[in-house]
């Protein structure tokens, strides 16, 4: 008797459950990828962690890095200035530890340490790898921070570039005017105490000014006199990029004695937060600092007749600085992914896109130099304005704290009104400075 055959009726496997087997499939392809390749993560300590307008916007570029960088995690340690930062990680140098990035904003002590510590990451052969990542490097910061064996240890997000601020509306009703009667900045610096003394007369009738301008040491050191001693002759200029063998010369003595006429016009103040609020409030007619000011100038009554100038030389030539402070900081990690993972956020915060937003929203300088000036200059006239003065200077200089030490700087603060006025108190001065060269550095009380 032949046996009967079963046979089950399968039911067709419908689209929808190969669709939900594939995403299981994939879900777990994914988890398992993930657990094989977790994401980078970077140590981060910088100095934007406080709640103004600019530090709320370096918070939120940070934060987009690691949106549009989902395999990186950006571990941030901020704190309320950079100052605190920088010593936050210096302390964890000390104990042989070290963040993946610091950001320094201009304190160049830590990249000298950590340098001598063997614990930077030499930036040199990712830079000469990706070509992008070098077109968005400013030629002044590879000139400055590149050494001698072709390493380089930090890149900056923005330029240090000043000339000095001055109000047209004072110098146009005070005659210091061109052809067409509007506000010339001189260019010499002769006809810059004539400009100062037309502002004198002026205020005697008008009562207007607290001072011509108001000088305070952080700016006479770091942005008045090294624009003095390189506008004062050739051999100035020489001296003004690097520390010569000896500060006895005539350029450098020329220069200090000439800090007593500038201080004749200035109301003295004890803080650049004062110089600077003297300005906004129009009891001066010049201020000595950055294009980064525009930022709060930009909101002030007096935005329409603010304007920037380049600084005047004994020749006519017009100067500026254009100076890459020191930057960022990588960590030479064991960890190789860890490294380019650090280069690829320098890379990001270099990118044409960040650098433009720095500018038009925090009145920063970029360092990429492909960034297009006139897009700033129809977003943010002042700053944009301001750019393009410094840039087309004649003549352009690294800012003081680039081209000489720490201990310098000091002594120039502590001692150059007193020098100026007086050839003993020069001499002495002349004395300090050349034994920093000596390797005979002294202790130095300075007010700085």
């Amino acid at each position: 008797m032949e046996k009967k055959r079963f046979h089950i009726k399968r039911k067709p496997i419908s689209f929808i459950n190969v669709f939900l087997l594939s995403t299981v499939c994939l879900a777990l392809t994914s988890c398992s990828r993930q657990e094989n390749n977790p994401p980078t993560e970077l140590t981060f300590i910088h100095g934007w962690g406080g709640a103004v307008k600019t530090h709320v916007l370096m918070q939120e570029i940070y934060d987009e890095f690691a949106e549009e960088n989902p395999d990186i995690v950006l571990n941030s340690q901020p704190s309320s200035d950079s100052t605190i930062a920088v010593e936050k990680a210096n302390d964890m140098l000390a104990l042989d530890e070290m963040p993946n990035i610091v950001s320094t904003n201009g304190q160049s002590y830590y990249v000298s340490n950590v340098v001598k510590q063997g614990k930077a990451l030499n930036l040199a052969p990712y830079i000469e790898e990706d070509p992008e990542l070098k077109a968005s490097i400013h030629p002044s910061v590879l000139e400055v921070w590149t050494n001698e064996d072709g390493s380089i240890y930090t890149l900056p997000d923005a330029l240090e570039v000043m000339g000095y601020w001055y109000n047209k509306q004072y110098f146009t009703e005070a005659g210091i005017v061109d052809e067409r009667g509007e506000a010339a900045p001189p260019v010499t610096w002769d006809e810059f105490y004539e400009a100062c003394e037309k502002l004198e007369q002026w205020n005697q009738k008008t009562g207007t000014l607290k001072g011509v301008y108001a000088l305070e040491n952080v700016q006479v050191a770091e942005n008045l006199f090294l624009a003095r001693l390189a506008g004062e002759s050739e051999e100035g200029y020489q001296m003004a990029g690097g520390v010569p063998d000896t500060f006895d010369h005539d350029a450098f003595r020329n220069t200090v004695k000439d800090f007593s006429n500038l201080y004749r016009y200035s109301s003295d103040t004890d803080s650049i937060d004062n110089a600077r609020q003297y300005f906004i409030e129009g009891k001066t007619a010049m201020y000595f600092n950055g294009v980064w000011e525009s930022e709060i100038f930009q909101d002030s009554k007096n935005r329409e007749d603010i304007a920037c100038a380049d600084y005047p030389t004994r020749s006519g030539e017009s100067l500026s600085y254009i100076s890459p402070s020191s930057g960022y900081v990588v960590y030479d990690s064991p960890d190789k992914k860890q490294n380019e993972a650090s280069v690829r956020f320098l890379k990001y915060m270099l990118g044409i896109g960040v650098q433009t937003r720095l500018a038009l929203e925090t009145g920063q300088a970029p360092s990429n130099p492909d960034v297009d000036n006139q897009v700033i200059a129809k977003g943010y006239p002042m700053l944009g304005n301001a750019l393009k003065t410094a840039h087309d200077a004649q003549i352009q200089i690294k800012t003081i704290s680039s081209v000489w030490s720490n201990s310098h700087l000091n002594l120039i603060a502590g001692h150059l009104k007193a020098a100026s006025g007086n050839e003993d108190e020069l001499n002495d001065l002349i004395l300090q400075l050349d034994s920093l060269q000596k390797g005979n550095e002294k202790e130095i009380n300075s007010s700085y």
